[in-house]
C-alpha cells in the first residue's frame, strides 16, 4: 500500500505553486498544471524541505477562508473535494480542509492497511463506532471505512445512541471493540459500571480504540476495572493530514515518562520533524534545525498523503520527540516493514496560554495536573469563564464527573477542597466559584463540530 502515497519531491513540487504556500499564486493548480511539475519533480535527486518555512494554522486559514468564499470556476479548491473541519472547540470558527476525493480514498486504504499490519485490527474483530456524524463533522464515516479497510466488521452505531443502546448493541450483536472519541468511550464505561454484575458480564469487550481528547490514566483505569483485561489503542491524527499513527499497547516503551503517550508511523505515509518550540516564532529565513532523537520539541508535519492541496511543514500545535521502535516490535510488525516505522513520544498540546480569574493568573497544564490523580475519580472535567448572571464579574466554574465512591477514591470533600486550594477560593470570592458534579456527559459544554467535550470554555471572550 505504500505505493499509493507521493514522494516529498513531488508534494513540494506542487507546494511551490499552490496558494498555501505561495502568495502569489491565486488558485491550486488543476490537475494539467500538477502532472506537469510532477514530471519536472521526478528529476530532482537532491531534496531539502529544511529550507522551507513552517506553516501554521493561522496561516492557512486565511488561504482558505478566501478558496471556500471564491465561486469562480478557476477555483480548483473547491473542486471534487472531500470536506473536512476542525476547530471550533473553543468558540472559533472552524478551519475548512479540502482534501482531493480520491486521495483522501487511497489514504483510508493505506491507514487501514496500516493498522492490520501492526495487528490494532484483526480479521474476525465486531466493532461498534460511536464516532460523531453531521454538522459537517466526518468522523463517523472516516473511521468506519478504515477500520473496515483493516478488515474488521463495523457497527455503525454513530454519536446519538444513548449508551444504554450502544451496551445493548455490544452485547446482542458479540462485539469485542468498542471505538469512539476519547469522551465517548468514557460515557459508554462509565454506564457499563452501573449495570448489575449479570448484565456486565454479558459485554465482552477486548479491545478499545479511542480518538481525539486522550484519556487520563484514571479513565484508563476505570476502563479496566469495568472491562477487565482489555487493550487500549488511540489514532493520532488531523482533518488537515488525516489519520497518521497508532498507540499500541504491545509496542510501548518499558517506563515511558509520565505524560507522554507512544504512536507509531510509517515514515512512508507523513514525514515528522521536530524543532525547538522557538521555531514558531521564527520568521521564515532562521527556521531552527530539526532536534535529535529523544528531545522534545514543537511537531511539524508533511504529509506524503496530500498532493492536491499540500501540507508541508506544518505546525500540528503538540509537542513531541521521535524514537526507534522499541525491540518488543518485533514479535508485532512484520520483518519487512520495521524500517519504515517510528516512535512518536506525544507530550501534548502546545499550552502556551493561561487565564486569569480573580486577579490570578492559571496556567493551563498546571490545571491538567491537577485533575489527573489516580484517587480522583475524576473521568472528565471542564472549566468555564463565564460572568456572573448580568454582572460584569467573572465567574469560575468547575465541572466533573467522577466514578461511583469507593474506597481508591478521594471522598468528595477532599477534592473539592484541594481544588478551592488550587484556585484560590476565598471568602471574598466564593460566589465567583462554582464546582458542578455531573452523573453524565450531557452536562458539558461540547465542541459545535465533533461534539467533544472542551476542557476550557472561554465564555468572555
Amino acid at each position: 500500500m505504500a505505493s499509493e502515497t507521493f514522494s516529498l519531491a513531488e508534494v513540494l513540487a506542487v507546494a511551490n505553486i499552490h496558494p498555501f504556500y505561495n502568495p502569489s499564486v491565486e488558485y491550486p493548480p488543476d490537475q494539467d498544471s500538477i502532472e506537469s511539475v510532477v514530471q519536472s519533480a521526478s528529476k530532482q535527486t537532491d531534496i531539502d524541505i529544511s529550507s522551507r518555512p513552517l506553516v501554521s494554522k493561522k496561516d492557512l486559514y486565511k488561504v482558505i477562508e478566501r478558496l471556500t468564499d471564491d465561486t469562480n470556476p478557476r477555483n480548483e479548491y473547491r473542486r471534487s473535494s472531500y470536506v473536512s473541519i476542525t476547530g471550533g472547540g473553543s468558540g472559533g470558527l472552524p478551519l475548512m480542509f479540502m482534501t482531493d476525493t480520491q486521495e483522501n480514498r487511497k489514504q483510508r486504504a493505506v491507514f487501514g492497511d496500516f493498522l492490520r499490519t501492526c495487528r490494532v485490527v484483526e480479521p474476525h474483530d465486531w466493532i461498534l463506532t460511536t464516532h460523531a456524524s453531521g454538522y459537517f463533522y466526518r468522523s463517523l464515516d472516516l473511521l468506519s471505512e478504515i477500520l473496515e479497510n483493516a478488515g474488521a466488521s463495523v457497527l455503525s452505531a454513530g454519536n446519538f445512541m444513548t449508551p444504554a443502546e450502544v451496551v445493548r448493541a455490544l452485547a446482542h450483536y458479540h462485539v469485542n471493540a468498542l471505538t469512539g472519541d476519547g469522551s465517548q468511550i468514557v460515557q459508554v464505561v462509565h454506564h457499563i459500571s452501573t449495570l448489575p454484575a449479570a448484565e456486565r458480564q454479558e459485554i465482552q469487550l477486548n479491545k478499545i480504540i479511542y480518538t481525539s481528547e486522550p484519556l487520563t490514566e484514571t479513565q484508563k483505569s476505570h476502563i479496566s476495572a469495568t472491562l477487565g483485561p482489555v487493550k487500549i489503542y488511540s489514532i493520532f491524527g488531523s482533518a488537515e493530514a488525516g489519520p497518521c499513527a497508532v498507540s499500541h499497547p504491545d509496542l510501548l516503551a518499558q517506563d515511558p515518562p509520565s505524560g507522554t503517550m507512544d504512536f507509531v508511523f510509517d515514515t512512508r505515509q507523513v514525514l515528522i520533524e521536530i524543532l525547538p518550540p522557538s521555531a514558531s516564532d521564527s520568521d521564515s529565513s532562521s527556521v531552527p534545525a530539526s532536534l535529535p532523537d529523544g528531545e522534545e520539541g514543537i511537531i511539524v508535519q508533511t504529509s506524503l498523503q496530500r498532493r492536491r492541496n499540500p501540507l508541508v511543514r506544518y505546525i500540528t500545535g503538540d509537542i513531541g520527540s521521535l524514537h526507534p521502535l522499541p525491540d518488543a516490535a518485533h514479535a508485532v510488525i512484520p520483518a519487512t516493514e520495521l524500517a519504515h516505522l517510528r516512535i512518536l513520544r506525544l507530550r501534548g498540546r502546545d499550552r502556551r496560554f493561561s487565564f486569569k480569574w480573580y486577579g490570578v493568573y492559571f496556567d493551563f497544564e498546571n490545571i491538567v495536573r491537577l485533575m489527573q490523580p489516580e484517587d480522583s475519580g475524576i473521568l472528565q472535567w471542564q472549566v468555564i469563564l463565564g460572568s456572573l448572571e448580568s454582572s460584569p464579574q467573572t465567574k469560575l466554574e468547575i465541572r466533573l464527573l467522577r466514578e461511583a465512591d469507593s474506597e481508591h477514591v478521594l471522598p468528595k470533600e477532599d477534592l473539592v477542597k484541594s481544588i478551592e486550594t488550587f484556585f484560590f477560593v476565598l471568602p471574598e470570592n466564593r460566589h465567583l466559584f462554582e464546582i458542578t458534579f455531573l452523573d453524565s456527559l450531557a452536562g458539558f459544554e461540547k465542541s459545535s463540530t465533533g461534539n467533544k467535550v472542551m476542557k476550557f470554555v472561554d465564555k468572555l471572550h
